[in-house]
């Protein structure tokens, strides 16, 4: 077959432009050529200006022959043994003497006539008879079937035949059959492969079907096990993160906690003779059900019963309403966010934090830590606030005794021993009038009531009570009030603007400008949205009302006594110890603040 490439190259002189052809045309044709075989010719000739003479542009025609090896086949006919040679094309390999006398003796020809070989291989492409036949050494073809120990595969030897009978696809295939193999027969690759003069050796005629495999049940968990081995996290700044480590898995009520995907039978396989091969078997998994978790209807997946913390232990998956620290929180607990009740059995450290939607209590000590609590907090020991340890309580915060911290709390504070140079708010009521039941130092502020042994020092050290109304609390209130009063207005501006336009809607018949259409629209959904907030200002502002007003009730009660450099303060009126008092309850009448025993 002849291969012709074209390429256009541009030079100034012929050679110039040939050694540029021969370069490209190398690139894309893979037979070997010479320059010898590209032509050139002049397309078009560019003159340039000046000093540079003018460049031609030649078209490069390559015309090559195709390399194809040259082959033989040797025939067995009635009359004769026939050799028929096919040439080699362009630079293909020749057929050899010697391949042909290998192929002779395999056919077990002998008395040949090398005279007629040597003419085949010089004129090519024509029968050239080699030898007078030998009928008594004719043999038909031959087929050998060998299956696996297995039994997963069939392998076929092919003799052709020697001037005897053929086989054919279909005769062989049955030889196979005839062999015991009834399935995995590869009969269409075989027939695409089959040239019935050729020979064949270990040709796989039949393969046998594997078992597929089934897949176990398994749990698929929605948490991460392994959080609770998180270590200390890097900062982008570069800084180590020592207290948050996220040891604590929240999930609300009804979350998914695992699924079960279940097991899945495997598919049987075959043998080539027919004998069916099962699949492993699978195995079933049960959900690892804990307490306080539920199973979904199907069957399939576990969910939180209750808000709290999930664990999985003891190969059971649980959530649980406490989270215990059995010692200190430390760098080795880090800091707790848990969405239930926490308990420390032991201290909690400089600072370390819990937040907890639910109760808190700390068996131990608090030093210069911070509490955040939904719930109740009970401290066994002292909360000792170094100047920076806080507490924020929704409940009754019970502790032993306060000292340089922060505390508040929305209801009471029961102290067994002393409040001490500390910053307290609690909504309801402070009592600490048990053992020493001392208040000294530092601002203390009660919703309802104040009631303690001793206010106070000897030293005259100036400390802050207060019950009632807040100055924070009143301007709280107006603030409210005024926003309030701003939403109503705006309301009323836009339910006016709103009548306008639907009358203006139902004068003509049902029909707005496309702009007026969008404004009404917008108008509506500014009503709702408007009446929305107003409803909720009323709720803040109403609370804050009944607080004023129960703060005007505000009572301070000292059962033993109240010293000088005391400043005392209820409702909206104050007042300042001068001289040390002792078995009063302080209340206002009349504006003023009043003195009555108390025992």
């Amino acid at each position: 077959m002849l291969i012709v490439e074209r390429v256009q190259v541009e030079a100034k002189q012929e050679d110039e432009a040939l050694g540029q052809a021969y370069d490209l045309l190398k690139e894309k044709v893979a037979e070997e050529f010479s320059k010898e075989d590209i032509s050139l010719e002049v397309i078009e000739e560019k003159k340039f200006l000046g000093l540079f003479g003018s460049k031609k542009v030649y078209q490069a025609v390559l015309e090559v022959e195709e390399s194809i090896d040259g082959s033989f086949e040797v025939k067995v006919k009635p009359d004769g043994i026939f050799l028929e040679v096919k040439l080699p094309q362009g630079n293909g390999a020749e057929v050899k003497i010697e391949m042909i006398e290998r192929i002779l003796a395999e056919k077990e020809i002998t008395d040949i006539n090398y005279a007629a070989i040597s003419e085949a291989l010089t004129i090519g492409n024509e029968e050239i008879k080699i030898a007078d036949r030998n009928p008594e050494l004719d043999r038909d073809a031959k087929v050998n079937v060998t299956i696996s120990s297995d039994q997963m595969a069939v392998y076929l030897d092919y003799y052709p035949p020697l001037g005897g009978e053929k086989y054919s696809v279909e005769q062989i295939i049955e030889q196979v059959k005839e062999a015991g193999v009834v399935a995995g027969i590869r009969k269409e690759e075989f027939a695409a492969d089959f040239a019935p003069q050729e020979k064949y050796e270990n040709y796989l005629i039949a393969v046998g079907e594997e078992p597929v495999s089934g897949e176990d049940a398994k749990i698929n968990f929605e948490f991460d096990l392994e959080q609770k081995k998180q270590k200390v996290k890097q900062l982008d700044d570069g800084n180590v993160d020592f207290y948050n480590l996220n040891r604590i898995i929240n999930v609300e009520e009804g979350e998914i906690l695992a699924i079960k995907t279940p097991s899945k039978e495997g598919e049987a396989g075959i043998t080539v003779t027919g004998e069916e091969i099962p699949p492993e078997p699978v195995e079933d998994i049960e959900l690892p059900v804990g307490e306080n978790v539920e199973v979904s209807e199907d069957g399939l997946a576990i969910k939180a019963g209750m808000e709290g913390q999930v664990v999985y232990t003891q190969g059971a998956i649980s959530v649980l309403d406490v989270h215990t620290v059995n010692g200190d929180l430390d760098l080795s607990t880090g800091n707790i966010d848990f969405s239930g009740n926490v308990i420390v059995k032991g201290n909690v450290n400089e600072g370390l934090e819990i937040k907890a939607k639910g109760n808190v209590q700390v068996k131990g000590s608090v030093y210069g830590g911070k509490i955040d609590s939904q719930g109740q907090v009970t401290i066994g020991k002292g909360f000792i606030g170094l100047n920076k340890g806080e507490i924020n309580a929704t409940g009754t915060v019970t502790v032993k005794f306060i000292e340089n911290a922060i505390l508040k709390t929305e209801e009471d504070l029961i102290v067994k021993d002393a409040i001490m140079h500390s910053d307290i708010d609690a909504g309801q009521q402070i009592i600490s009038n048990q053992n020493k039941g001392l208040i000294v130092g530092g601002k203390v502020r009660a919703g309802k009531e104040i009631d303690a042994k001793i206010i106070g020092s000897s030293l005259a050290t100036a400390t802050e009570v207060c019950v009632g109304i807040s100055p924070e609390l009143r301007d709280e209130f107006e603030t409210k009030q005024a926003e309030y009063q701003h939403k109503q207005e705006k309301l009323d501006e836009t339910i006016k603007d709103l009548r306008v336009l639907k009358k203006k809607k139902e004068q003509s018949d049902g029909r707005l400008s496309n702009k007026k259409q969008k404004l009404l629209n917008q108008l509506t959904r500014q009503r709702f949205n408007i009446a929305g907030e107003l409803e909720k200002l009323k709720i803040e502002r109403d609370k804050l009302a009944q607080r004023l007003e129960k703060g005007k009730k505000g009572r301070i009660k000292v059962y033993d006594t109240i010293y000088s450099g005391v400043s005392l303060t209820i409702g909206t009126c104050s007042k300042k110890i001068t001289k040390s008092k002792s078995h009063l309850q302080y209340y206002v009448d009349d504006e003023e603040i009043k003195t009555t025993s108390y025992s």
